[in-house]
């Protein structure tokens, strides 16, 4: 067996190897850089420090010079002499003495020249008449009447093929007269060899006169040729610190330097004569150019200027520090190899520890699917029959005739099955927690009524037990919120159900309340007191663990499986909440739990809802007017229900006959496919999900290989959370588990069914108002249905006028649906197809036929209101106004109907039920007695409320 790799250790010596190689980047350049301006700062320092020195060799090299020339221009016989240089004796005699002062220049060229005359004389040359106007003639009137002591200039003598420096003197007399001009020169050659002896290879050194004339240059080619400094060193367009384009290297170093200099070029632009200009004598001044160092300097005694250049160089970097930086890195090497190696041995061990983990957590994961699969087994298992004990216990109660005593039967058959399937609901729940499937679906709901159907629900749980049951409700809350409405209904059934099941008598009392947040959100507050057998403090600290049940020898009768308040717990966990418990063993127990929701703009419910709770009336008061389940008829409509099971195929056509639906069955997944391969096309099928030999997932997938386009809607008892979303990703449409649940079917069916319609719109709503008039509706016993009417009717005329004027198409098609139904319900089958007609123009937006047609329908409408207004203010015929005590009423034939009611609403047969409501009407009632049976009636005729109508008849019963 191959070796479990270590993929932490991997990873781990990536990482690390990463992070040394980012430290030994990010290590070297702040070192490079920080010995980089170290080493341009030293550097400029020693150019500094060499341009100083140079300066004071060079001025002290023509300090002597310029001494003797200024004797030679206070001389007064050579001043006499110039004043007149054709007087043959004083010629002699100033002759003889710039003689004498030419040995003193140490054999250096001596000249000196008359104003008067002209004369160029020298002793190294033949006497020429200087003409001032020739441009190498600038010296002669910068000197005599521009100069107050000496100044420079160089000179190329072709002849000798030398350069000279001359220190040219003005000669005055007592007035200041210029005379003429004397002066030394000094062969530059040898000058500059001396100068540049002891200069490196890598500088270039340069000294420029004030006109940027190059005085002085290794190059002595610069200096001949009168080079600009700026035009050997910068060019503004072309390039900054560059040697000149024709200047040709001589060997490699040249070659070298020249390369660099003219890469540094391209770096920057700077006038190097403008630079020196500013500075004040004596100053120097570095300049920042890229790979190397530029100074600059004045030489005030000659009135020059120096500038030097040194690239940057590798040996610069060969420094102590260097070496040092060297030693650290080969120690941070040394660090990360010793640990690395101590790391890598510890993560071994680790993951050893961690394969010993993961053994342990594979182990756990196949006994959780082991538990998740056996569960899903036993929900279709188990909920498979219940969905044909409880479907077939609501057909046969929708009988008319059935005896008192299988009525009896059946609604216990009925009773126990629901509770049973409740148990199974807590395990599924169970597992769909612990799984982290449980999931948290927020609307906005009616904070009574969900107090309503919770106090409802667990009434009827008291039976015979003498127990009080008491609401207490703030009537400071807000009437909406908003959070999962289901859930909360779970919790409070637990609560009640626990109270009520472990109270033998007493009371049990459900408070509720809530409190704001600071961030307005909402804490819905629930406390179910009991006085039942409370529990002891060892039980208190068991009691939200699983499975757990107390006091089992005196609760072996009770119903249970000690989930219950476990699923609570983390159920008030999901929503933000907690939950409490204070009990003393033998007296009783309080439960508190709060859940956060978000807070709705709403009113609160009022002194009025609150009253209507606690006395437990509040459902007379919203039944008649709140719709529940709105089953619109569907003959056009063709449904295929397919299942192995001819019970579950028994329920399902009986409960999808309601709708009118033209129906078929099929018994196995390959009598559905023949059936598609024969032609036959449906709106929706409904597939059972586990049958034998081809399942129904395999006979989906076959169909859609088929090309079938239809909807398909999974039909199964595996009703674990997660599966819808399952299904759908396998290709079904939708999903409705077993036992089958009224409302969702009633959903699925208008989307896949109604929905598909909308086109047959009119000939649905003629069906629709044919079909409930065979009902034999009697408007003038129903005033409460014609006054919903009007009201809906008026309200709709306002909107319906607002909508086309703000060309409103969406709450015009909401509007105009609104009142098809409600116009069908009052037998105007004509008005309601105009109704589905506009319905479907607003779908499409045109607001444009709409403003052009509206106007029939609100005049429609008005004529409806007048027609109804006054039977709606009329009383109901029949016997009202009769005094209760001169009606004898057939109580036994009251209450054979009004279970036959029951029993129809059960199974959702309004056939049955209208056909009892009609057989009553035979009779002479009380006027009490007939206002409850024309609720029973408005509860099935507006809202189609079967469930209400059946608890209005059993209230009627047990008054």
């Amino acid at each position: 067996m191959a070796k479990n790799k270590n993929p932490m250790k991997n990873e781990f010596i990536i990482f690390s190897s990463v992070l040394f190689f980012i430290i030994l980047v990010v290590g070297s350049l702040a070192f490079f850089f920080s010995m980089r301006q170290i080493v341009r700062t030293n550097r400029t320092n020693e150019l500094s420090q060499m341009l100083e020195i140079k300066r004071i060799n060079l001025e002290a090299s023509v300090m002597n010079e310029i001494a003797i020339v200024k004797k030679m221009a206070g001389s007064p016989l050579i001043k006499d002499y110039l004043a007149d240089p054709t007087e043959a004796k004083l010629r002699t005699q100033a002759i003889k003495e710039i003689a004498a002062y030419r040995a003193a220049f140490e054999n250096k060229s001596v000249f000196w020249v008359s104003d008067r005359d002209k004369i160029f004389y020298t002793d190294d040359k033949s006497p020429y008449t200087v003409d001032s106007k020739l441009p190498e003639n600038y010296w002669y009137d910068l000197t005599l009447y521009k100069t107050e002591v000496y100044n420079f200039n160089i000179n190329y003598n072709p002849d000798l093929d030398v350069i000279n420096l001359w220190i040219n003197a003005p000669v005055f007399d007592e007035n200041k007269k210029p005379l003429g001009i004397v002066g030394t020169g000094i062969e530059l050659s040898a000058f500059v060899n001396k100068i540049f002896s002891d200069l490196g290879d890598r500088m270039d050194l340069y000294y420029f006169n004030a006109e940027g004339e190059i005085t002085g240059a290794r190059d002595i080619e610069h200096v001949s040729s009168k080079k600009k400094i700026n035009d050997v060193l910068i060019s503004v367009n072309d390039g900054i610190l560059t040697i000149v384009a024709n200047a040709e290297p001589t060997d490699a170093k040249d070659i070298k330097r020249v390369s660099l200099k003219r890469k540094i070029s391209d770096a920057s632009n700077m006038d190097i004569l403008a630079v020196a200009k500013s500075l004040a004598p004596g100053e120097t001044r570095a300049l920042a150019v890229p790979h190397g160092n530029l100074v600059i300097s004045t030489i005030p005694l000659l009135k020059w200027y120096a500038v030097v250049y040194m690239p940057d160089s590798i040996n610069d970097y060969k420094t102590s520090m260097t070496a040092l930086f060297l030693v650290v890195l080969v120690v941070i090497l040394l660090i990360f190899i010793i640990f690395n190696v101590f790391v890598s041995e510890f993560l071994k061990s680790q993951h050893k520890t961690m394969m010993s983990l993961e053994h342990a957590r594979n182990e756990a994961e196949i006994a959780n699917r082991s538990k998740s699969n056996f569960l899903a087994a036993m929900s279709h298992e188990i909920r498979t029959p219940m969905n044909a004990i409880i479907g077939i216990a609501q057909i046969q109660l929708q009988h008319e005739n059935l005896p008192d005593e299988y009525a009896t039967a059946f609604r216990r058959i009925y009773s126990s099955a629901n509770n049973q399937l409740g148990i199974i609901n807590d395990i599924l729940d169970m597992s769909k927690i612990e799984t982290g499937k449980m999931e948290l679906n927020p609307v906005e709901y009616d904070t009574p009524s969900l107090i309503n159907d919770a106090v409802q629900f667990n009434i009827v749980r008291i039976g015979e037990k003498q127990i009080e049951f008491v609401v207490d409700v703030d009537e400071k809350l807000p009437s909406r919120l908003y959070g999962d409405e289901l859930r909360i209904k779970q919790i409070l059934n637990n609560l009640l159900s626990n109270a009520i099941k472990y109270t033998k008598e007493g009371s049990v009392k459900l408070s509720v309340g809530y409190s704001t947040d600071s961030d307005g959100g909402v804490r819905l507050r629930f406390a179910v007191e009991d006085t039942g057998q409370g529990m002891k403090q060892q039980d208190k600290e068991r009691l939200f663990t699983e499975y757990q049940r107390f006091n089992a020898e005196a609760n072996r009768a009770t119903e249970g499986t000690g989930l219950g308040l476990n699923i609570t717990k983390k159920l008030a966990d999901m929503m933000d909440g907690t939950i409490g418990v204070e009990s003393e063993y033998g007296k009783g127990s309080v439960f508190t739990v709060t859940v956060r929701q978000k807070a709705v703009e709403c009113p609160a419910i009022g002194a009025d809802v609150a009253g209507q709770l606690r006395k437990f009336t509040f459902i007379d008061d919203r039944r008649v007017s709140n719709l529940r389940i709105n089953r619109e008829l569907m003959p056009y409509g063709n449904v295929l229900v397919v299942d192995d099971v001819s019970t579950n195929l028994y329920v399902a056509e009986r409960l999808l006959s309601l709708y009118k639906l033209k129906i078929e069955t099929a018994e196995s997944g390959f009598e559905t496919i023949d059936k598609v391969k024969a032609g036959a096309v449906y709106d929706v099928i409904f597939m059972d999900h586990m049958m034998p030999r081809m399942d129904g997932m395999e006979t989906m997938l076959k169909l859609r290989e088929l090309g079938y386009k239809g909807a398909i809607v999974a039909l199964t008892a595996n009703a674990l959370v997660g599966n819808d979303e399952m299904f759908k990703q396998k290709g079904f449409d939708g999903f409705v588990s077993k036992p089958i649940d009224v409302v969702h079917l009633d959903a699925v069916l208008n989307k896949f069914v109604r929905d598909k319609h909308l086109g047959k719109t009119e000939k649905q709503v003629t069906e629709t108002v044919i079909l409930k008039s065979s009902k034999s509706i009697n408007y003038a016993m129903n005033p409460k249905l014609l006054k919903f009417f009007c009201q809906d009717a008026k309200a709709a005329v306002a909107t319906l006028r607002k909508t086309v004027e703000n060309g409103d198409a969406k709450l015009f098609t909401i509007t105009a649906h609104a009142m098809k139904s409600a116009l069908a319900n009052v037998g105007e089958a004509e008005a309601s197809a105009l109704a589905a007609a506009l319905e479907s123009v607003g779908r499409s937006g045109d607001m444009g036929y709409i403003a052009a047609n509206i106007d029939e329908f609100i005049q429609t409408l008005e004529s409806l209101i007048d027609k109804f207004g006054g039977a709606e203010s009329g009383g109901a015929a029949g016997d009202n106004g009769a005094d209760e005590s001169d009606i004898d009423e057939d109580k036994n034939y009251l209450t054979e109907q009004l279970r036959l009611i029951k029993s129809a609403c059960d199974g959702y047969d309004d056939d049955a039920a209208y056909a009892a409501l009609d057989r009553l009407k035979e009779k002479r009632w009380k006027p009490s007695t007939t206002e409850s049976l024309e609720k029973i009636r408005d509860a099935l005729y507006v809202s189609s409320d079967f469930e209400g109508a059946g608890e209005l008849s059993m209230s009627l019963i047990d008054g």
